[in-house]
């Protein structure tokens, strides 16, 4: 059998194929960070009015498995060639209506 419990995870085909200059051109843990970051994206947004989902460094560091240089060093590559784009921002909780105290970074997939 194919498929297993029905979770799937949808990707770009283009991380897949070697005539794509965006994506051709990234290391192994660009790629990597890419599908990471495509899993969170379908986990953590989702809605019509936010179209982005929030992490932090060290989030990502335990998501990924990756020392946080070499994290910093994948989502460069993916910021640089357009197909992650980000920006810091403070969490609200939603009991207290507060913001965070702590930065955090948005994450919009673009490709």
């Amino acid at each position: 059998m194919k498929r297993k419990e029905g979770n799937y995870l949808q990707l770009s085909r283009l991380l897949f194929r070697d005539d794509n200059e965006k994506f051709d051109s990234l290391s192994y843990q660009a790629k990597w960070l890419y599908v990471v970051l495509n899993e969170l994206e379908h986990r953590f947004s989702g809605t019509q009015v936010e179209d982005y989902f929030w992490r932090s460094n060290q989030d990502l560091v335990n998501d990924t498995g990756m020392k946080l240089s070499t994290l910093k060093a994948a989502k460069k590559e993916l910021i640089d060639k357009d197909i992650v784009q980000t920006w810091k921002m403070h969490w609200r909780d939603k009991k207290t209506e507060k913001l965070s105290e702590k930065h955090v970074t948005a994450y919009r997939i673009r490709e």
